[in-house]
């Protein structure tokens, strides 16, 4: 066997050799497909005109459904919405209310606009996807900032949650509606 053949050989084997040192590659919602379904629970914030609300809240978020709970800071409820195919239910200790969009009747009842549609999506740190979309990300490839459907959306803080990274605090801003979620815990399938 020749030099020649044998140094090929050899710069071959070295590349093999490095191929296998290097890292996996890190999975980032920034990059990722987003979660179809999740639970989350946490707290919420939420500022509207001169009223406010703070609480608790949890969410279970299924394909063609959603369920959120809203909760005083003592876990005493203060409503409960259901969005399915057939519409929207919210009930509160007052009464039993429903129609087929989420936004209007939570300002309806609540006196603010819960964004349900878009939310699903902002929530897990992605666009959604029927809108364009203004996009500022950091070296991560997280999205810090994103401004759609006339909501601007921050991204304060993310956490690793399985194959995820997924963000712990979300700030939503519409005109005088802020909305402020803090994530405790994720479930994911």
């Amino acid at each position: 066997m020749s030099c020649k053949n044998s140094s090929s050989w050899l710069w071959l084997l070295c590349l093999l050799l490095l191929g296998g040192c290097a890292a996996p590659p890190v999975r980032q919602m920034g990059a990722a497909v987003a979660p179809e379904t999740f639970q989350l629970q946490g707290r919420i914030g939420v500022r509207y005109g001169t009223e406010g609300f703070s609480g608790n809240f949890s969410w279970r978020h299924g394909i063609q459904d959603d369920e959120i709970l809203l909760l005083t800071p003592l876990g005493q409820a203060v409503a409960r919405i259901e969005r399915d195919a057939t519409g929207v239910k919210l009930d509160t200790p007052d009464g039993h209310y429903a129609a087929q969009d989420v936004a209007e009747l939570t300002q309806r009842i609540l006196g603010w606009r819960l964004p349900l549609d878009g939310m699903q999506y902002w929530v897990t740190g992605q666009p959604a996807p029927d809108g364009v979309a203004s996009i500022s990300r950091d070296a991560s490839l997280n999205i810090t900032r994103l401004r759609q459907q006339q909501w601007e959306i921050e991204y304060p803080a993310y956490r690793a949650q399985g194959a995820y990274v997924l963000p712990a605090r979300v700030v939503m801003r519409n005109g005088t509606l802020e909305l402020k979620l803090v994530v405790d815990e994720w479930i994911l399938p």
